[in-house]
C-alpha cells in the first residue's frame, strides 16, 4: 500500500488462491524446463509474492547502535524516482 500511495495508484485488489497458482507455476516450470524456455511464472516467485515481508531492526539498534540513514517512506520514494530515471516506470 505504501508503494501504491507513492505511485498515486490504487493498491492491487486482485486476490488469487495460493494453491492453484502455485500448482500452475509448477506445471509451467515442468513444460518450460525441457524446452529450454525461461518460465514466465515459477514457484519461487509465487512464494515471494504470496507473503508480506516486514523486518524488525530493534535488535540491531540495541546491540549495534544501528540507526537507518533513510526511513521506509523516503526509501520507497527514492526507489521509485530511480526506477523512473531508468525507464522502469512511467
Amino acid at each position: 500500500e505504501r508503494i501504491a500511495a507513492e505511485l498515486r495508484v490504487a493498491p492491487p485488489r486482485l486476490r488469487l488462491p495460493y494453491r492453484p497458482v502455485w500448482l500452475a507455476s509448477a506445471a509451467i516450470e515442468a513444460v518450460c524446463r525441457p524446452l529450454g524456455i525461461q518460465p514466465p511464472l515459477y514457484r519461487r516467485r509465487v512464494d515471494f509474492y504470496a507473503h508480506d515481508y516486514e523486518f524488525d531492526i530493534s535488535r540491531a539498534r540495541a546491540a549495534l547502535g544501528f540507526a537507518p540513514k533513510v526511513d521506509v517512506a523516503e526509501g520507497v520514494a527514492r526507489t521509485i524516482a530511480a526506477y523512473r530515471v531508468e525507464g522502469f516506470l512511467n
